[in-house]
């Protein structure tokens, strides 16, 4: 409910995978009658994007589905992104599914805001430096052709996300910036 204010008449959000909490904030969003558009990536490695698109679909959200490469190509549309997390950092970063950190990246040069939806349970004593200092989560990725077997293929499905390209966190706990994360650790683990 917490992000409900922050979803305008007229607006287009941009969508990244599939996440439950991100998709009952815009369920509750059409089911008060609110007026927006969703552009939802693909969500490679597991096409996730493509369920959210059809669950908005049924709820008659207008959805664009974008390849996820297309993502600066159509960020001058968009004015917000909403994403989930596999898991929040103490540094107020998020761990996510492959593509949230270049999305954010994007949106942060374009001057629009990035809103992480998730719960405190997700919240991990872990503060990783950049993307090698997490233990990757590995995806089997179909290409739909055959990879010569010289071919080297990136199989990580996460990524990390930086506190500085995050906006805000809709959380259990309330509305965070990024920096008081830590703080609600702190009093989590008391």
């Amino acid at each position: 409910m917490l992000s409900q204010d922050f979803i305008f008449d007229g607006c287009t959000i941009l969508v990244h995978g599939f996440s439950r909490v991100v998709f009952e904030v815009l369920k509750t969003a059409a089911q008060s009658k609110k007026l927006f558009r969703v552009f939802c990536t693909e969500g490679r490695p597991d096409r996730s994007g493509l369920r959210l698109s059809n669950e908005l679909a049924k709820l008659d959200v207008p959805v664009k589905l974008l390849i996820d490469s297309a993502v600066a190509y159509t960020m001058d549309e968009v004015d917000m992104v909403f994403v989930g997390a596999d898991g929040v950092v103490e540094s107020g970063g998020i761990i996510n599914m492959m593509g949230t950190f270049q999305i954010a990246l994007v949106a942060h040069s374009m001057n629009k805001p990035v809103y992480v939806a998730a719960e405190s349970y997700k919240f991990a004593r872990l503060y990783p430096l950049d993307q090698k200092d997490m233990v990757p989560a590995l995806c089997p990725i179909d290409f739909g052709v055959p990879i010569p077997s010289k071919v080297e293929v990136e199989t990580s499905a996460r990524d990390y996300t930086p506190p500085q390209y995050l906006t805000l966190l809709f959380t259990d706990l309330g509305v965070l910036t990024p920096s008081v994360v830590s703080d609600e650790l702190i009093q989590l683990y008391l």
